[in-house]
């Protein structure tokens, strides 16, 4: 009976050892499919985009805003009433926004001059590399949409093309109230539909 039992506790514990090694061989896999899954900073020759479109409007220079009051409500998803535009000094152009939530931000649409797809693709790559940045591919997939990490700007940037469109905001109300983190967010992300709306609208 003695030996019945040493034996039937030998075979609990060698059951229980294989159970334990077949669990940690599965934590293994895990983590190794996990880790081929994190997303990496693309190597020099790999930032080009698919294109869907042909953007030379778009990136070009010219005395137009790039966008009429009525198409920037129609991209922010306002009323016509709510947009206004303020200026146009030589294509580039501020809009006055009245949000939802009764409070006014300034909205800046205007081409910046690089004229050099070199210096484009150094942005690209400096942002893809660098923790600090926020940059995004648009929702046409073919757009590199970069961050200031300070000031807030979004720049759209296509590496076939030698100059960026940047899209701007102010708040600037000194005797009306600070904007609370849910107002912040709402004009932040106002940028990325005007950005988005923007590469959407001259897809040709």
């Amino acid at each position: 009976m003695k030996t019945l039992n040493i034996f039937t506790i030998f075979l609990s514990m060698l059951l229980l050892s294989a159970c334990g090694d077949s669990k940690k061989k599965e934590n293994t896999t895990s983590a190794s499919d996990t880790s081929e899954t994190e997303v990496k900073a693309p190597t020099s020759n790999s930032i080009d985009l698919e294109q869907q479109g042909d953007y030379t409007q778009l990136y070009a220079p010219g005395e137009d805003c790039k966008l009429t009051a009525s198409q920037l409500a129609v991209a922010l998803g306002y009323s016509d009433d709510q947009v206004e535009e303020q200026s146009n000094y030589q294509g580039s152009c501020w809009y006055k926004v009245t949000h939802p939530g009764n409070f006014t931000v300034n909205y800046g649409i205007n081409l910046e001059k690089w004229g050099d797809k070199n210096i484009i693709e150094d942005e690209i790559k400096s942002g893809l590399k660098n923790e600090m940045i926020d940059v995004s591919i648009s929702e046409s997939g073919d757009t590199y949409i970069k961050r200031h990490p300070v000031q807030g700007f979004l720049l759209l940037l296509n590496a076939n093309y030698g100059n960026p469109i940047k899209v701007s905001y102010s708040y600037l109300n000194p005797d009306g109230p600070k904007l609370t983190d849910s107002q912040r967010e709402e004009q932040k992300q106002n940028t990325y539909k005007i950005a988005n709306y923007l590469i959407n609208h001259y897809q040709n």
